[in-house]
């Protein structure tokens, strides 16, 4: 028989047994008849009375369903491609109701444990770096584990090699262990003693293009043993967790998964790569719908995601709270000595280049009107900068040039006691999705400077934040925090800034989305499915879409981590981070010389993916 005729006659016997399971399985289970007004079935001598007015319908005969076969076997010697495609088509609809009635049970089951559950956070970074999603998901695990809940902290792990390019002053660890250990010490230093909580690695690479880590083959895996519970799944930045991921859905993994977002990437696409902006949202979007029952956004400042709730569920470590008490106790109110600075990392991303903006004001060239309305004329205030980052050098010479009275005086952490002196925090950022400096400085009792926009929302109720936006009005309140003193803290206001308060309103909105949550609808398949046609693919063809389409970095070969058994059931992420880095050397390129020079990413030509970039 010819090749041609052999697999016509394959096709049809795949379509005859894909439409026999589709018939049996639609007809196993017996279910009343449809609504509408019916004639009861004709009673018979072999069904019992009672059962046919009772409404029930039963299982065919035999005869009945190997006819409806043979009529379908016709249908597909007539039409294959047709049956072929309805067959596909039942089966995967029939798949589509197995989860849905699987999910509705994980969340019925998860709704009577009560306060009684699990939780487990999955984050993308860990310390010694000192960036939101390490502090913030840390202080999340002691907290919540102080409410009383069993908690499983789930943290990257980076080789030692990459450790140095992340870590402050090129500090290094050997073993997970060790990190663990500086971890709790740091906690404990920072923030007292709590309960005790469990803290698990994953494997994961620095992408020095990024600037960020990406996981490293299926992050699910390493949450926990296989008989670990799976109640509450937390993730924070659930978007930057599953960009690259082609492992199991998190929400058929867990009963509830909740997404935490902490970054605007939206904000740093459109200033660092515009062309791509198209991009960045389809896929957040894609990713949040896929994996997560609800997502929580600290502010509204963010894209639109799926089954959304704006609640900020950050909040200040307690050596903050314990500043502004103090202050707030002392007779008179402690004193100030110095006055203005900004803190956080140097980068024209943090809206550095607003500041400098709205502090050199042009005296000369600026009208009489708009100097007394306060938009013209320098505006003679120090204003002391504390932090590093890539675009240091750069916001140096910028403020230079402008005979600016800024000072750069390096890094350090907003607790440190040579910061207490401070009467005024600005924050010209227009890129933060909730500004943790900023509930930082009003927790210690200082005036705040900030923009009013969405992501400044959550601070508006508080007596010392000053707002403003336009030119003027920055001016304005800058001039009147530093002749005046700030209002005392109140015991509501830091409660409202506290990590207690924080956790109360988290697990709030924690039942919140437990109440409603529903079963993945066919729009959240179809977005998974979507992203595993991206990302989904192993071997040779998987590593070429990572590396030539997504520039997925570091992790772009991963065909070893499927292929060989010994790393795709190893149990320690050292192992596979090591053999990731033999196979994977890291980049000797960074983002900023990546794209300089007008180097841009593959997606630039494609249409609508967003605006130009524009000149600095």
């Amino acid at each position: 028989m010819a090749a041609p005729e052999l697999r016509r006659g394959a096709l049809l016997r795949a379509a005859a047994l894909l439409l026999l399971a589709a018939a049996c399985d639609a007809r196993s289970v017996g279910r009343p008849p449809s609504g509408g007004a019916t004639s009861p079935p004709p009673l018979s001598s072999d069904t019992s009375g009672l059962e046919k007015q009772a409404g029930l319908q039963f299982r065919p005969p035999a005869t009945t369903v190997r006819a409806r076969v043979e009529r379908g076997a016709a249908l597909a010697r007539e039409r294959p491609a047709s049956a072929l495609s309805v067959a596909l088509a039942a089966r995967l609809l029939l798949a589509h109701v197995r989860i849905q009635l699987e999910k509705r049970r994980a969340l019925r089951a998860f709704e009577g444990l009560g306060r009684d559950f699990h939780v487990t956070i999955v984050t993308t970074a860990a310390l010694p770096w000192k960036t939101g999603t390490s502090v913030n998901a840390l202080l999340r695990a002691a907290y919540v584990a102080d409410a009383g809940h069993a908690v499983t902290l789930c943290v990257p792990w980076v080789d030692p090699a990459e450790q140095a390019n992340i870590f402050p002053g090129q500090r290094t660890f050997a073993t997970p262990a060790e990190q663990e250990a500086h971890m709790r010490e740091w906690l404990a230093a920072r923030d007292g003693a709590h309960a005790a909580f469990e803290v698990r690695f994953y494997p994961a690479r620095y992408d020095v293009v990024r600037g960020s880590v990406l996981p490293l083959g299926d992050t699910t895996k390493w949450t926990g043993d296989a008989d670990a519970p799976r109640d509450l799944c937390v993730l924070e930045e659930p978007e930057h967790l599953n960009w690259y991921h082609g492992g199991r859905n998190w929400r058929r993994r867990f009963k509830l998964v909740v997404g935490v977002v902490h970054t605007n990437y939206i904000s740093y696409a459109e200033l660092y790569q515009p062309e791509n902006v198209f991009i960045v949202r389809s896929i957040n979007s894609l990713c949040a719908r896929a994996y997560c029952d609800r997502t929580i956004k600290l502010s509204d400042c963010l894209q639109k995601f799926a089954r959304t709730a704006v609640c900020n569920v950050h909040g200040c470590r307690s050596e903050f709270i314990d500043e502004g008490r103090r202050r707030a106790k002392s007779a008179g109110g402690a004193p100030f000595g110095q006055g203005a600075y900004f803190i956080g990392k140097v980068l024209w991303a943090k809206g550095l280049r607003y500041l400098l903006e709205y502090l050199s004001a042009d005296e000369g060239g600026a009208p009489a009107a708009a100097l007394e309305a306060g938009e013209g004329g320098r505006l003679d205030v120090a204003v002391d900068v504390f932090g590093t980052g890539d675009d240091l050098a750069e916001v140096e010479a910028a403020a230079a040039a402008a005979s600016l009275d800024l000072r750069f005086m390096g890094s350090r952490d907003h607790a440190d006691a040579s910061l207490h002196a401070y009467k005024v925090f600005v924050n010209p950022s227009r890129t933060e999705v909730l500004s943790t400096t900023t509930a930082e400085a009003l927790a210690m009792g200082k005036f705040v400077v900030i923009e009013r926009n969405p992501s400044n929302e959550f601070f508006y109720r508080f007596a010392n934040a000053l707002t403003y936006e336009t030119k003027a009005e920055f001016r304005r309140a800058l001039e009147k925090a530093l002749a005046s003193t700030p209002a005392p803290l109140t015991e509501e206001e830091s409660r409202a800034l506290s990590w207690a308060g924080a956790t109360e309103r988290f697990l709030d909105a924690v039942g919140e989305a437990s109440r409603l949550a529903t079963a993945p609808t066919l729009a959240d398949e179809a977005a998974h499915c979507a992203h595993l046609s991206l990302t989904g693919w192993k071997g040779y063809v998987g590593d070429a879409l990572k590396k030539f389409v997504f520039e997925s970095g570091p992790i772009s070969r991963q065909r070893w981590l499927h292929k060989e058994r010994r790393y795709r059931n190893s149990a320690d992420p050292t192992e596979v981070v090591a053999k990731s880095l033999r196979v994977c050397p890291p980049a000797a390129v960074s983002w900023s010389e990546r794209y300089a020079g007008g180097k841009e990413s593959w997606t630039k030509w494609i249409p609508f993916s967003g605006k130009k970039k524009k000149a600095a």
